[in-house]
Formats: C-alpha cells, sequence, structure tokens
C-alpha cells in the first residue's frame, strides 16, 4: 500500500511539473480563419508576444470523416518548425483536405518548445472557425436572392461588421453590396437579374483590429425554370387600310402563365395591353386598328410567369409609314418617303418599291438597300407616249415591302407591307394653232391637243356659222380637217371647246381659234 501510495504521488507530482511547464508557454491568440477568394483554401493567421521563447508551433483542426479518427476531436494537421511565422494556409491532406465549401472548419494552435530533445507543448488557443456561406436561395416572384452564413466568432459582434460581396463577371472584382450588424446571419440581395449566375462571399471587419475574415464562395443561378425559347416578332405589315396585321412566333411548351401583347405610339414609351394568350400558345396573330396612313404602332409579346413577372420579351414589330409627293420643281417626278421598318431579329435586308397608275394592278418598280428610306420615280416616260391603250389621268399609287435579312435566330423570314399613298401628277397640255391634212409630216395632219394627267376629257370643233364639224372624247383623237359626213372644210378659221378634269377634280374649259390650212 505504502509503495502504491509513493507511486501515485510521483504520478501526480511529474503531472503537476507537466502542467506548470505548458503553462509558461504563451498561448497563440489567433487573429482570423479566412477563406481565399480565389483559391477556396484557408488563410489562418495569429501572434504570439515572444516568439524567441519558443521553437514552433502545431496546428490542429477539428476531424469529421477520416478513418481512425473520432468525428469532432482535434488532430495535428502541420507542424511548424519556425517560431516567427504567424500565417498558414491549409492545403495539405493529412487527416484530409478542408473542405470550407461544405462546412465550417475550425482550428486551435499551440506553441511548443524544445528543452534538450524534450518536446514541451503549451496550450491550446481558443479554437476558431472559419465562415460557412450554406445556403442561397432565389425567390423569382420577388427577384431576390437570400443568403445565410454560419456566426463568426474571432470578433465580437458589437464591433463586428460582415459585409456582403457580389460578382457576375469573374474576371472582375467583387462589389460590395451593403453590411450587416451585430452578429446577423443573414442578407437579402433585392433586384437581382433574372437568368444571371451570382457569386457570393460574406466578409467578417473588425472595427477594433480591421483584421478581416472571408467566407467560402458560393454561386447562385436565378434562373427561371420554363423561360421561352423563342419570342420572335415576325411582321407587322398592312394588306387592309386603317389595318395593321401582326404576327408572333413564341414556344408553346414554356413553362409559364400567359403571353400578353403589347402596343405603344413610341418605341420607348408606355406599352399598354391588347391582348393575353395562354401560354400554350405557339404562333400569335392580330388585326389592329390604325389610320395606317397617319401613324406608327409599335407591338411586342411578353412571357409572363406566375409571379405576374415578365420573364422574356421578343423584338418590336412596326409599321412602316409611306408618303408621297410630286416633285415641286416641275420636273415629272414623284418622291417617295417612309420609316424604316422596326426590328427583325435577323435584320433588314432591302427595300421593294410598288407602282399603280390610274388604277391598275401594282408591279415593282425598284429595289433598294436597308439604309436607304426614300425614292424618286420619273415618270417623264408617262407624260407624251400612250400607257396601256390610252393616255394616263396622272393618278399614281405606291407602297414599299420590307425584307428581313438571312440572321434570324430561329430561320424565320419576315416581310412586311406599307400603307398605300397616292398622287396626282399636275395637268399638261399643249394646244397647236394651225394644221395641214396635207402635210408631209403626219404629226401635223390633225388638230389634237397633247395633254396628259387629264379625265373627263372632250373637244368640240365649231365652224365660222357655229356648226359642229367635230367632237371627240378621246385625247389621243384627233381632227383631220373634215365634216362630219366626211368631206374636207374649208381653209380658215375655227373654234374649239375644249373641256377637262385636273387632279383636284376641278372642271376646265378652253376656247380658242385654229386654222386649217393647205
Amino acid at each position: 500500500m505504502i509503495y502504491k501510495f509513493i507511486k501515485i504521488l510521483i504520478i501526480i507530482g511529474f503531472v503537476s511539473f507537466q502542467q506548470t511547464r505548458s503553462q509558461t508557454i504563451e498561448i497563440p491568440s489567433v487573429q482570423y480563419v479566412s477563406v481565399d477568394v480565389e483559391t477556396q483554401k484557408i488563410h489562418i493567421s495569429w501572434q504570439i508576444n515572444d516568439p524567441s521563447k519558443i521553437d514552433g508551433y502545431i496546428i490542429k483542426r477539428q476531424i469529421f470523416g477520416q478513418p481512425d479518427v473520432v468525428d469532432g476531436t482535434f488532430n495535428t494537421i502541420k507542424t511548424i518548425n519556425d517560431p516567427n511565422q504567424l500565417t498558414y494556409i491549409d492545403n495539405g491532406d493529412t487527416h484530409g483536405y478542408a473542405n470550407p465549401k461544405n462546412r465550417a472548419e475550425t482550428y486551435r494552435i499551440a506553441a511548443y518548445k524544445n528543452n534538450g530533445g524534450v518536446i514541451e507543448y503549451g496550450n491550446m488557443s481558443i479554437s476558431l472557425s472559419s465562415i460557412l456561406l450554406n445556403q442561397i436561395t432565389f425567390d423569382q416572384c420577388n427577384k431576390t436572392n437570400t443568403l445565410k452564413w454560419s456566426q463568426y466568432t474571432g470578433f465580437l459582434p458589437e464591433n463586428s461588421n460582415y459585409y456582403i460581396y457580389y460578382w457576375i463577371d469573374t474576371n472582375l472584382p467583387p462589389i460590395l453590396i451593403d453590411s450587416v450588424t451585430n452578429g446577423g446571419t443573414s442578407y437579402t440581395h433585392n433586384n437581382v437579374i433574372v437568368d444571371t449566375s451570382y457569386h457570393y462571399l460574406v466578409q467578417a471587419y473588425s472595427k477594433n483590429t480591421q483584421d478581416k475574415a472571408n467566407s467560402n464562395t458560393l454561386s447562385a443561378n436565378t434562373l427561371v425554370p420554363g423561360i421561352p425559347q423563342i419570342m420572335n416578332a415576325n411582321y407587322a405589315t398592312v394588306k387592309l387600310s386603317n389595318q395593321v396585321d401582326i404576327s408572333f412566333t413564341v414556344d408553346e411548351n414554356a413553362i409559364i402563365n400567359s403571353y400578353k401583347l403589347l402596343k405603344s405610339d413610341s418605341i420607348n414609351g408606355l406599352f399598354d395591353t391588347l391582348a393575353t394568350y395562354p401560354a400554350s400558345t405557339g404562333y400569335i396573330t392580330y388585326s389592329d386598328e390604325l389610320k395606317t396612313s397617319e401613324k406608327i404602332a409599335y407591338y411586342k409579346v411578353i412571357a409572363i410567369n406566375d409571379c405576374n413577372i415578365i420573364v422574356k420579351q421578343s423584338n418590336i414589330a412596326s409599321n412602316m409609314l409611306l408618303k408621297v409627293t410630286t416633285a415641286n420643281s416641275g420636273s415629272k417626278t414623284n418622291v417617295i418617303k417612309w420609316t424604316n421598318y422596326k426590328t427583325w431579329l435577323g435584320g433588314l435586308d432591302n427595300y421593294e418599291i410598288f407602282r399603280s397608275i390610274d388604277g391598275s394592278n401594282f408591279s415593282s418598280i425598284a429595289q433598294v438597300s436597308s439604309s436607304i428610306n426614300s425614292f424618286t420615280d420619273d415618270i417623264t416616260d408617262l407624260v407624251l407616249p400612250v400607257y396601256h391603250g390610252k393616255q394616263s389621268n396622272g393618278h399614281f399609287c405606291y407602297y414599299i415591302i420590307a425584307y428581313e435579312g438571312q440572321d434570324n435566330p430561329y430561320e424565320i423570314s419576315g416581310t412586311s407591307q406599307s400603307n398605300i399613298s397616292c398622287v396626282y401628277q399636275e395637268t399638261i397640255i399643249w394646244l397647236p394653232n394651225a394644221f395641214n391634212p396635207n402635210s408631209a409630216k403626219a404629226e401635223n395632219r390633225t388638230f389634237k391637243p397633247v395633254i396628259s394627267f387629264a379625265s373627263d376629257y372632250s373637244m368640240i370643233i365649231y365652224s365660222r356659222n357655229g356648226s359642229i364639224v367635230f367632237r371627240a372624247t378621246d385625247p389621243l383623237q384627233g381632227w383631220d380637217g373634215k365634216s362630219t359626213s366626211g368631206g374636207l372644210l374649208k381653209q380658215g378659221t375655227y373654234v374649239f371647246l375644249l373641256k377637262y378634269k385636273t387632279k383636284n377634280n376641278k372642271f376646265v374649259e378652253k376656247t380658242g381659234h385654229i386654222n386649217l390650212v393647205y
């Protein structure tokens, strides 16, 4: 019994001695445990008052999920033999690699001293864990990302802030959004952009020491499921007066609430709803009443999800406004101007110009590039020659067709027709004062006014005694000097009465004398 008692006293004494010796070794003070933004490796920093009194440090990490190690126990992962080294990057695989993306990694540090070959260890520091940013929740209805993270105990809550950083382009530095004070561990990022990848980190900041500790980086995609894969404005075209026909191709398999067709008087103005279509719609058509000779309207389709939020919108389609005028210089030309078509995904290829004369069918007269929105139509050849067996009344109508380019991502080729715009040319008339039925020149053998761009034409020739000797309603029919019975009349002066209607529906009467000579 005495032997055992003496032995126990020896053991107690040894332990007490060891504890006393360990207590003489300074305990390191851990400054921060931080996750590097680029490498996602943990950086540890600590301080000690007098490195000359020790020979190094041991770094312990709380271990989980490793064979032959009890979960939650601290085990040495690194021995540092330089007392002046006060930082460490945990990138070793002793007891497994650190995993700061999936858990808060916890560390303790102790200093040691080599006394003649006997290693003496000081007491362990207070444990300190990294910040684990462990959850980001996207709310598609409110367009928010909510972050949650573990509490960082390295700084006193009342003397520290959490700074919230994000970035979209990983080639650029993080952007500071906001700060959270007094130990809060959640934050809501408002007004996030739909269908965008966000990257976040949380940084603890000590107002006392200016030390900083980063969390791991965590990413979140604000993808809204079921966004339409195709939304294309096919055309806005004028086929009937005062009506614009609109066509859109949309995704009938989109997981949304509905499609809405919108209209505005300005491309950057407020759009109002014209019609609503179910999500199963694949093709949208609509006929809108519009004064197409005076106004331009802009149309687009938006996709609305169950949160009543616009998740996607189409390109804009607008009708083209065309106006034609006669040239003011007196030259026989019509000037056509139109507004550019807006806007095809495939770009604008070209415009084709169509013309109708006196109510005839329209025919193509020219094609111009997409950079041109005016055209001068020279109608000189229609002034004197016969047009389709008769002289023209001078009524010219035009429209244009725009053609989409070849770069449409959905391989859709749209066309759009403008309104029809018409103009009357001024009436042209020239009256000879004499003619000879026996002339060697055919053009001098008849009396015929040269008239263009007039309607309701009539001409009467009177003899000196007031008798009618000739009557015509065709401007191409001339008087050959004969009476109504077919015989040549005597040489002399005769009177003509000419009637016609101008482009303004104004009736004109002209009288004068014509000399019949042989």
